[in-house]
Formats: C-alpha cells, sequence, structure tokens
C-alpha cells in the first residue's frame, strides 16, 4: 500500500479525481502533501485532549472507534471516513478519541504543512472547503436512504401482519381485533390471527428481543413457522417446540421471542394455549373485573434447543373477555421514569368495561391510557394488543 495508496478509490473519490487522473489543483496539493501512516489494533489515532497538530486523517485501511470520557464508544469509523479535518483551521484540543480496532492505514496532514501551503496557494482552503462539504452532502445521502429503506421494511413487516377481523368475528360469539405500534420504523412485536378450520381460531402476540430491522426479519421468520405448522393440525405444544428448533437455526445474533399462541374451538368454548416467556394474559369473567390469568410460563423460542412447552386449557365463555398484550404496553414509561406496569394495564381494562364488548373501541382506550400516562415521554418499546370478546 505504500506506494498505491494514492490510486485507491477512496482517494479518487474524496480527491474528486477524474478518470484521467484530473484533478481541482487544491485538491492536488493537498494530496501530494498527504503521507501513508500506519496503526496497530488498540493503537490511539488521535487523543482526546491532545493539540491537533498531527492534523487531519483518511482512513484507507481498518477499522477505529470513536471514544470519550472513560472510553465510551461513540461511533465506528471504517474505510473512506475522516478523523480531524477540522483540526487544520480550527485552534483547541481533540474533543475525542479514535482508536484502531484493527490494523489501520491512514492519509495524513500535519496542521503545519497544511497551513504552509495554504499560505503560498489560497486554493488549498477552497479544496478542503470542498471536500468536507462533499463528505457532508454524501453522509446526509446516506441517511436518507437508510430512512428510504427503514420505511420500506416497516410497510413490508406491517403487510404481513393482519388488519380485517371482519371474517373471524363471524365465528359463534367471537369479536377480536389487534394492533401494534412499532417503537421505531420496525419492530420486533408481532400477533396473527388466522382460522385453522371453520370452527378453531388461532390468535396469538410474540415479541422479539433487540429492536429494528434485526428484530423485524427475526419477526417474519417466527411468525411464518407458528402458522405453518399450526395449520398442520399439530398439537400446540408440539408446535411451539419445532418453532423453538427451527428459530436456533443459524441463529447468530442469539435472538429469541416469547410468545402466547392461542387456539379457540368455539364448538366446545375451549381455549387451549402455550405459554413461551410471555406476559400472563388478562382475562374477564361473564362481566367481571379483569385479572391476570394465572397461567404456567414456560421457556422463550430460539435459544436452546429441544425445549418441551406444556399445553394449557381453560374454558373461555360466551361473555368473557381475553387480553394478550406485549411488555411495551406494562413497560411504558412517564417522563419521570415511572412505569405502567401489570396495575396501570388492570386498571386501564376494568375503567373501560362499559366498552369491554367492542373489541376496537376497548383497545383504542388501552392506547390512549398508556401514551397520557408517558406524558410525551419517548416510546421505549414496541406496544402490541389482541382483545378477543365473546
Amino acid at each position: 500500500m505504500d506506494r498505491e495508496w494514492k490510486h485507491l478509490k477512496i482517494v479518487k473519490d474524496f480527491f474528486q479525481i477524474q478518470e484521467d487522473g484530473q484533478m481541482p489543483e487544491g485538491s492536488r496539493l493537498l494530496l501530494e502533501a498527504m503521507e501513508l501512516k500506519t496503526f496497530e489494533a488498540g493503537q490511539d489515532i488521535v487523543t482526546e485532549g491532545d493539540p491537533p497538530e498531527d492534523g487531519m486523517y483518511i482512513i484507507l485501511e481498518g477499522d477505529a472507534h470513536v471514544l470519550v470520557g472513560e472510553d465510551t464508544l461513540v461511533n465506528e469509523l471504517s474505510a473512506g471516513d475522516v478523523v480531524g479535518e477540522l483540526a487544520l483551521i480550527k485552534d483547541g484540543v481533540r474533543k475525542a478519541t479514535v482508536r484502531a480496532a484493527s490494523p489501520a492505514a491512514c492519509a495524513n496532514i500535519s496542521r503545519k504543512l497544511f497551513l504552509e501551503i495554504a499560505d503560498s496557494n489560497r486554493k488549498v482552503y477552497a479544496a478542503l472547503l470542498e471536500l468536507l462539504y462533499t463528505k457532508t452532502t454524501m453522509m446526509v445521502t446516506e441517511r436518507e436512504r437508510l430512512k428510504s429503506e427503514i420505511e420500506i421494511a416497516s410497510r413490508i413487516q406491517t403487510g404481513f401482519l393482519p388488519k380485517s377481523f371482519e371474517r373471524f368475528c363471524e365465528l359463534p360469539d367471537v369479536k377480536i381485533t389487534a394492533r401494534m405500534k412499532p417503537a421505531k420504523g420496525v419492530g420486533g412485536d408481532f400477533y396473527d390471527v388466522f382460522l385453522i378450520d371453520s370452527y378453531r381460531l388461532c390468535f396469538l402476540v410474540a415479541d422479539v428481543s433487540g429492536k429494528g430491522v434485526p428484530a423485524a426479519l427475526f419477526m417474519t421468520l417466527a411468525k411464518t413457522h407458528i402458522k405453518n405448522y399450526m395449520m398442520l393440525n399439530m398439537p400446540i405444544a408440539d408446535v411451539a417446540e419445532l418453532v423453538n428448533n427451527r428459530l436456533n437455526e443459524d441463529n447468530e445474533e442469539e435472538l429469541f421471542v416469547t410468545a402466547f399462541i392461542s387456539v379457540l374451538d368455539t364448538r366446545n368454548n375451549r381455549l387451549t394455549f402455550v405459554n413461551a416467556g410471555h406476559n400472563k394474559p388478562f382475562i374477564s369473567r361473564g362481566g367481571e373485573p379483569f385479572v391476570q390469568l394465572g397461567c404456567k410460563g414456560g421457556f422463550v423460542l430460539g435459544i436452546m434447543e429441544e425445549m418441551p412447552y406444556r399445553k394449557q386449557q381453560i374454558d373461555l365463555m360466551p361473555g368473557d373477555r381475553f387480553c394478550l398484550y406485549t411488555d411495551g404496553v406494562t413497560e411504558a414509561f412517564d417522563i419521570d421514569g415511572g412505569m405502567f406496569g401489570d396495575q396501570g394495564m388492570e386498571d386501564s381494562l376494568n375503567g373501560h368495561m362499559a366498552d369491554a364488548g367492542e373489541p376496537e373501541i376497548f383497545i383504542e382506550e388501552l392506547y390512549k391510557d398508556v401514551e397520557e400516562f408517558a406524558r410525551g415521554a419517548d416510546q421505549s418499546d414496541d406496544i402490541t394488543v389482541v382483545y378477543l370478546a365473546r
């Protein structure tokens, strides 16, 4: 690299070198003055608090961490990123440490040398400003591209979730709805509602560990496995075991899913379910107040293979209500750090009993209560609810 680094694509892009080798005069002078410097992994490229006399670095190869204070990581850099460009024209000290995370090669120009060539040719100043403008424009463009991709991923994700529940409400004594409000553009929560046959309704809610696109991808995988196995008319505990084993395959990110999977048989009013490490649902019997269901919890999905899961059953009669949710509801925080909690959810459900027979209205009131509790605090987690009224 010692001889060839000035021909790297990174350098050509940064200094706007044309295919025929032509480039602005100021950029040419700046590039000619730069020299190659190498750093071992763990070695500081620049150090917080030091004077910036060593000037600017362009990372040509390797990775680096940006650290402040007691080595708090605030950013990660790689080939093409620039370190300390403002040090060439601004007095002061380094505001952060940039440390090589792997062996790194950088193009460097010292502050003294930059000022010397800039004093003899003012075009060098203009070249630096142009390069900084180009760098900023590229960063903004990349941010817009990522934003656009996240928006597309969000639309794809929500497209997998049922939005119309009318056909399910044609079952005897069944009214059901569901809603998810992601904390970010894409989330890790999911729900599903589908018919196994003409009298059995499967409905579930789940929460993937983590946030953003990785969690959303894992969510899609888990949701697909659950539905596919349930449609094979398998025992619900066997479904949970198979889904768990499938999610363990190639799970390099070590993500996992908590899930509450349930099936209502409208012929005998029997609700069969598996709780894979998920929040206990709330139930109301015949118009009585909501309470948490006293059910057993099982192991989460995706962490350990060959885990057994327990089938549990209750009667869910006409007049009963059943509410599944994720911890984004109970772990919603207000601006003072207070948590909504199980009690907050119970109070909210019981505070709107007059609407308990109308799922859409009922969960809308729950979401409003969570929002009013937060008092403007940022939503810290996805909020998902599945509600069934008989």
